[in-house]
């Protein structure tokens, strides 16, 4: 973390080499969240370089102590949405935004899912997540996927930080009443989001 806000003070302070960095070091993060808000992959990319752009040309007044990877994401978040209203009788229907449309891809089986017995209760705890309501969904893919704290969720989803507990709380919550055993949902989390 203390290279991401070392980076991005450098790039707010023009180090092009530092921005560059920027770029390829957040792209990729940017690109997996502005996906799950539209499937147009191009339409992501623009965006994406849009929020880029604009951090360059606004670095002489943007803040130094923000943190960069919540700022970007919650940039990119709104710019989707600007673009898609902007667009929308332009737009195909698959590519229209809404909040509500947040789809995540929970990756549990490929990255930690080796055994049958173990696979079959991640399809379960998969089935389960994506069966959550979006907003829901989101906070547990910034928190668990992105690593991001309740407040930096907060200003990305544009809520208070104390949605961002109760959202949390009561996807986990429902999550535990939907497993049998509460204990294997917890050593599941813990391997998954740990």
């Amino acid at each position: 973390m203390d290279n991401h806000y070392l980076l991005w003070t450098q790039a707010i302070s023009g180090d092009a080499t530092a921005y560059e960095r920027l770029v390829r070091l957040f792209f990729q993060p940017l690109f997996q969240y502005g996906c799950k808000f539209s499937r147009n992959r191009e339409l992501v990319k623009d965006c994406i370089q849009d929020v880029f752009l604009e951090v360059w040309q606004k670095r002489g007044v943007l803040d130094r102590e923000i943190p960069p990877k919540p700022y970007l994401m919650a940039s990119l978040r709104r710019r989707i949405h600007r673009v898609v209203m902007a667009n929308r009788l332009v737009l195909e229907p698959d590519n229209l935004y809404a909040e509500q449309d947040f789809e995540v891809e929970f990756s549990v089986e490929e990255a930690f899912i080796r055994e049958e017995s173990t696979l079959q209760t991640a399809r379960q705890c998969l089935r389960l997540l994506h069966s959550l309501p979006k907003r829901q969904q989101e906070v547990i893919y910034l928190k668990y996927f992105q690593e991001l704290s309740r407040d930096q969720i907060a200003e990305v989803m544009n809520i208070s930080p104390q949605s961002v507990s109760n959202l949390a709380q009561l996807a986990l919550k429902w999550l535990k009443s939907q497993l049998k055993t509460k204990v294997l949902l917890v050593l599941l989390l813990l391997a998954c989001f740990g």
